[in-house]
């Protein structure tokens, strides 16, 4: 009998200000597979000003530090990842329910058979944490 393939979920980010919507999210996105590998967004590719506020390294260790997290790995984006990580399931957050993703994403996850699935929504974002920051100190 040949054994169950491993069903491994992707998901991608710059996880920067680890907050509770990024916990939520990595949490669901393992609950859809055996293994999570988050791919981290290295600090020169976080397309944001003045972020990543926290530096690559200190990213990976918190979700290191994450019970629900497999793997971490740096990337440039998140092509790169799916090509080095082959997923089965590639897990991006509710908001890109309406973004949609980007089509060399879509057309390599179509190529390969690569599931994409969404978690809940969840109001929480990096940008209104630092938004209500900066309000609070004037």
């Amino acid at each position: 009998m040949k054994p169950k393939p491993i069903i491994r979920v992707l998901a991608n980010g710059c996880f920067d200000l680890l907050h509770v919507a990024h916990i939520r999210h990595l949490e669901e996105a393992r609950a859809m597979g055996d293994e999570l590998v988050v791919a981290l967004t290295i600090d020169e590719c976080v397309g944001k000003p003045g972020r990543p506020v926290i530096p690559q390294q200190e990213r990976m260790e918190m979700l290191w530090a994450l019970r629900c997290v497999t793997a971490v790995a740096f990337c440039r984006d998140s092509l790169e990842a799916l090509e080095l990580w082959h997923p089965a399931i590639f897990c991006k957050g509710a908001d890109y329910l309406d973004k949609g993703l980007l089509p060399a994403e879509l057309d390599y996850c179509r190529a390969h058979g690569i599931e994409i699935r969404h978690t809940k929504p969840n109001p929480q974002t990096t940008s209104g944490i630092i938004e209500r920051v900066r309000c609070a100190s004037y």
